[in-house]
């Protein structure tokens, strides 16, 4: 026979048992791993102890052991170090025909960024992309040959400044669809030291970063192995984020980037593995938590000059890697990008 606590760790849904006295009494290993604290560090409390400003679930607790039913709730915002939406159930806990507690389940929603539609429909719209510049490109070559060719032959200054600058622009805009066009290609996995590319990041925007009187912090783990990675792709998203980060705080401020391997493991054909953790966090105005599901969204942007691509396709990218991403923001705060990727095959 399997024991029942045995089973109850074996779920995904988080279960916490409460007393009469709306104590915790036991919770799952799944409860431990959504809220980062052992057993021992949330037993013999109540449930406001663990969530200052939980004021949905904590009166229903009550409520279910005074009147013996079940409740349930849907789309509820849980705040447990960074907001996530849950749904719950609660329900009288019995023994021997009598109510002795309440049990509650806890199982969090998976936002649109998050699930496999999304990233199906997202696959589509980044070989799109990648068709649409592949035919920029072509005719935005011409145009700049012409303009050197009309450049070499033009005596009048004011032509040339004009000339001159088609020439500046069509560059720009090669630059930028070449920037998609490898981020469209599937990634050619090789080992790669992840600190290199994240200096090569840094070094490329050091310029704005002077500018913004930014103070940069790196926090790397030297002890992680190199990780299965394209160093282009990588790059480009470390750009993405670091950008976004830099542009959040135009009147100084802080970035902290933090590597280290991750608590949280994986199971990969039978064994279990950990992953590379590399956190960017800035000191900038946040990120409303209404527009935290929609930022890896394509072509969402609320910057004036803004394509809505970038957050995007790092997410692409990851995932391509076989990682993901994590945001956790606060408004006046700053915003924290988690991203998480396997290691190597050493790792």
């Amino acid at each position: 026979m399997i024991p029942l606590d045995t089973l109850i760790n074996s779920l995904k849904e988080t279960i916490i048992l409460f007393d009469k006295r709306t104590k915790i009494t036991f919770i799952n290993k799944s409860g431990e791993e959504l809220l980062r604290k052992s057993s021992k560090d949330i037993t013999g409390k109540k449930l406001l102890q663990i969530f200052n400003s939980e004021k949905t679930i904590s009166p229903l607790i009550k409520k279910t052991i005074r009147e013996g039913r079940s409740l349930r709730g849907k789309s509820v915002s849980l705040n447990i170090g960074h907001p996530i939406n849950i749904d719950f159930s609660l329900s009288p806990f019995f023994v021997n025909d009598k109510i002795d507690g309440a049990i509650l389940s806890l199982s969090e929603n998976i936002n649109i960024t998050d699930r496999e539609d999304y990233d199906y429909d997202f696959d589509s719209a980044v070989y799109l992309l990648g068709t649409i510049a592949h035919e920029i490109k072509n005719p935005l070559g011409g145009i700049k040959g012409a303009a050197q060719l009309l450049r070499s032959v033009a005596r009048n200054g004011s032509i040339n400044e004009y000339v001159n600058l088609i020439i500046r622009e069509t560059d720009r805009l090669n630059s930028i669809l070449q920037d998609y066009l490898t981020i469209c290609k599937t990634p050619s996995l090789q080992p790669v030291n992840i600190h290199e590319v994240l200096e090569k990041s840094l070094a490329i925007l050091n310029i704005p970063v002077l500018k913004a009187g930014i103070s940069i912090r790196r926090m790397y783990d030297p002890s992680l192995p190199q990780i299965q990675g394209d160093e282009a792709k990588l790059l480009q998203v470390f750009l993405n984020i670091i950008k976004n980060a830099v542009e959040s705080m135009k009147k100084g401020g802080g970035l902290e980037i933090t590597t280290s391997p991750s608590k949280e493991s994986f199971i990969d054909h039978g064994k279990i593995k950990k992953w590379v953790l590399i956190s960017i966090k800035d000191t900038g105005r946040g990120i409303p938590e209404k527009d935290l599901k929609k930022i890896f969204l394509p072509f969402y942007t609320k910057k004036k000059s803004g394509t809505g691509i970038g957050l995007a396709l790092s997410k692409k990218v990851i995932k391509d890697h076989g990682g993901f991403i994590k945001v956790e923001s606060r408004i006046n705060k700053g915003t924290v990008f988690h991203l998480y990727m396997p290691f190597g095959q050493n790792g």
